[in-house]
């Protein structure tokens, strides 16, 4: 079967890497196009630009799905598409270009979490499982008939990004298995029913990611679990803004809300029904450290955090 894969980030890139390995014919790559990274806005191409390089496939960059876009991917010939985080919405020309359409793998149970920020709001939410599915594009939001999804549990430790790790590789093998049984999967695809009260998981912002204190110690350590690595949950004290990477739930009552103080040794803020231990901060223009030591160095006996 000769597949075009569309994709952009390190998981899309993963995903490639897992068809390639099993032999399957990738013709064609079409990606984002090559974007200013980091503080010294190296022009770079996209993890996915580089795994078709070093297999020799062709790749299209681009941002949108323009006509000769479309032209090449006809050029192709391909009797499949397949799109892992590619970054645009297709059209119904691209969803008719190959014999056999697209399928998208995404990283939650469909219906559940459509949209840009699955594995973010699946943390968000508490929940202590998710999973992957594997459905076939149509034009709404993530809204085609499914063919395959697995369930995966959420570890405690876990944040967006070693959950999103665990997705990647239960969905590279989960599309791999769909694509084996391609005909018995096709035949046996379950239409999508969406409920209106269905949270979609928009794309979240900084300004989504500032802390409230007000709420549960769990709600807060939920929330800096789902914005690691971005876009990071912060807070304001004495006008500066201070990034959090990673909390734990303590037992300790007592602390009034968004007052931070050492207790043992660690820097505890107060929720509205236990403490929350800041383990990892970033003050703005600093390096990762300890919320202790960065807590010791303001040479204060209490914070208050907003």
């Amino acid at each position: 079967m000769r597949i075009i894969f569309a994709g952009t980030p390190d998981n899309a890139a993963k995903t490639l890497e897992s068809l390639l390995a099993s032999g399957l014919d990738v013709v064609g790559i079409l990606t984002r196009e090559d974007a200013r990274i980091g503080r010294s806005r190296v022009l770079t191409e996209s993890p996915v630009a580089s795994v078709g390089s070093k297999h020799g496939i062709e790749v299209r960059k681009s941002n949108s799905i323009s006509v000769a876009v479309v032209e090449w991917m006809r050029g192709l010939e391909a009797q499949l598409g397949i799109v892992v985080a590619y970054g645009a919405i297709f059209g119904p020309d691209v969803l008719e270009t190959p014999e056999l359409g697209w399928i998208n793998v995404h990283y939650s149970l469909l219906p559940e979490y459509p949209g840009a920020a699955p594995v973010q709001y699946a943390l968000l939410d508490g929940k202590e499982a998710t999973g992957v599915t594997i459905f076939r594009l149509d034009e709404g939001v993530d809204t085609g008939p499914i063919l395959a999804s697995k369930l995966l549990e959420i570890g405690e430790s876990m944040n967006a990004s070693s959950l999103l790790l665990a997705l990647t590789s239960v969905g590279s093998n989960l599309l791999l298995e769909t694509l084996h049984n391609f005909d018995q999967r096709l035949d046996n695809q379950i239409v999508q029913e969406r409920s209106p009260l269905i949270r979609v998981a928009k794309k979240l912002s900084r300004k989504d990611a500032k802390l409230d204190f007000g709420k549960s110690a769990r709600v807060v350590h939920n929330m800096v679990r789902a914005m690691n690595p971005e876009p990071v949950a912060w807070f304001e004290t004495n006008e500066m803004s201070v990034r959090v990477l990673e909390t734990r739930v303590s037992n300790v009552t007592g602390i009034p809300e968004g007052e931070a103080v050492l207790n043992s040794g660690e820097l505890l803020v107060g929720c509205s029904d236990v403490a929350l231990v800041l383990l990892l901060v970033q003050p703005a223009g600093k390096a990762v450290m300890a919320g202790a030591d960065w807590f010791r160095g303001l040479r204060q006996q209490k914070l208050l955090l907003s």
